[in-house]
């Protein structure tokens, strides 16, 4: 099989299965970092306009709403992949998480599940070092990062104006929810 029919995306003189550069761990590991870092860029600001709002409205607000609105920048973290299987890091250094079986980008739900290992994300940068290919979350979401073409950041604009409700959607919802609810009721015991 030609690498272009595994993922056209590639160019001709790059391997697949293989990071992008001479040393592929550091490679892996500063693409997870940047992912952090953008990430954080992202949601702090949104987390910081919500715990206001939440502050400001705390006595009209029910507990779930509230609770939903505390989780939101966190679920935005976990579909940082949503769009053709790439996060801004990942366009920007030429990564891409694709199905282990299939060769084809991921799915929305794949990318959604690999990363609900985010509260042990210093484990997931370790084992990044040892396996390059496939952190925790991908053995979980059966995926792996492959090498890309690299991409403009403002690709993800356009991404974004196609997207469609898909089953998958509906599915990361319910999931995110669910995950959620979990962790709350997990940290409301622990006080």
């Amino acid at each position: 099989m030609d690498i272009k029919e595994i993922n056209p995306n590639l160019q001709s003189n790059e391997n697949p299965e293989k990071p992008n550069n001479a040393n592929p761990r550091i490679q892996r590991v500063l693409s997870m970092l940047l992912d952090h870092v953008v990430m954080t860029i992202v949601i702090v600001p949104l987390g910081l306009l919500i715990f206001g709002l939440i502050y400001q409205f705390e006595e009209s607000l029910n507990q779930i709403i509230g609770i939903g609105l505390v989780f939101f920048p966190m679920f935005i973290y976990l579909n940082k992949d949503f769009f053709r299987a790439k996060s801004l890091a990942k366009r920007f250094i030429g990564y891409q998480i694709v199905d282990i079986k299939t060769k084809e980008p991921a799915s929305e739900l794949q990318c959604f599940i690999r990363n609900l290992t985010l509260p042990v994300w210093p484990l997931e940068v370790i084992v990044g070092l040892i396996n390059p290919e496939r952190r925790m979350g991908d053995f979980i979401a059966n995926t792996k990062v492959i090498t890309s073409k690299k991409e403009a950041l403002k690709s993800i604009w356009v991404d974004s104006k196609n997207i469609r409700l898909k089953p998958n959607f509906i599915g990361i919802l319910i999931l995110g929810a669910v995950y959620f609810y979990g962790l709350s009721l997990l940290l409301f015991e622990m006080q």
